[in-house]
């Protein structure tokens, strides 16, 4: 089966892999809420200050189909200093469904045809879990709200395309990624969970974890003593 896993089942294996004191977060627990990734990167350059949360996901997976609406309420109450990143997992050098997700990107249409894609495989089954590209393609120049010519040529903007398909598939496989939907908070902590609502409380923890320190405001300097008479 193309979809990996569903990450939940890293609990299982977490005890297997040594702690990462130079990665402890306060209050948390490595293997329990998290496990620490050695020489972790973040996804995305984002603001000095912010937090990445990274989704790695793949269309094709039931769970991550499953996950996607309560994710997307889950990222509306995240706080100003994090910020939701979506990853498509790349299965080859080639992955149609990956190259579907930037072809959306790039087309400006991700936002309508993100949740069309999920539900043509696993609700209506319009579209085989198999589908090629140009099935993908017909399938998005029918939705409304997709400019059909701009997703069109996307999906065949290969120089474009194989970049971002590489750098997912690096992202990925450092991040220790064995299962979607994965999160990875900060490209350090990959969020461990024994359900999706497990899962989402984890991820806000550590993400509340790693919030910008507040600095105490400065005292205001003390007036000098008025001269006596």
């Amino acid at each position: 089966m193309r979809a990996l896993l569903l990450s939940m089942a890293l609990l299982l294996t977490a005890a297997l892999f040594p702690a990462h004191a130079q990665a402890a977060l306060p209050g948390l627990t490595e293997g329990v809420q998290y496990r620490a990734i050695d020489g972790g990167q973040p996804y995305q350059a984002l603001p000095p200050g912010m937090v990445e949360v990274a989704e790695v996901f793949a269309y094709t997976c039931p769970h991550c189909a499953h996950f996607a609406p309560t994710l997307d309420a889950w990222a509306k109450q995240l706080p100003p200093h994090a910020k939701l990143v979506l990853v498509p997992g790349v299965f080859g050098r080639d992955d149609d469904w990956a190259r579907a997700f930037f072809a959306a990107q790039a087309s400006k249409s991700l936002a309508v045809l993100h949740p069309r894609l999920f539900a043509a495989i696993h609700e209506t089954g319009e579209l085989p879990r198999n589908a090629d590209r140009a099935q993908i393609t017909a399938f998005a120049g029918k939705i409304p709200g997709v400019n059909a010519a701009s997703f069109k040529a996307a999906m065949q903007n290969d120089a474009a395309l194989l970049p971002k398909l590489k750098y997912a598939y690096e992202f990925s496989a450092r991040s220790q990624v064995e299962g979607t939907p994965s999160l990875i908070v900060a490209g350090r902590y990959l969020i461990l969970g024994n359900s999706y609502e497990n899962l989402l409380a984890n991820a806000r923890a550590v993400v509340n974890a790693l919030a910008p320190k507040k600095t105490a405001p400065a005292k205001a300097a003390a007036k000098p003593a008025a001269p006596r008479s």
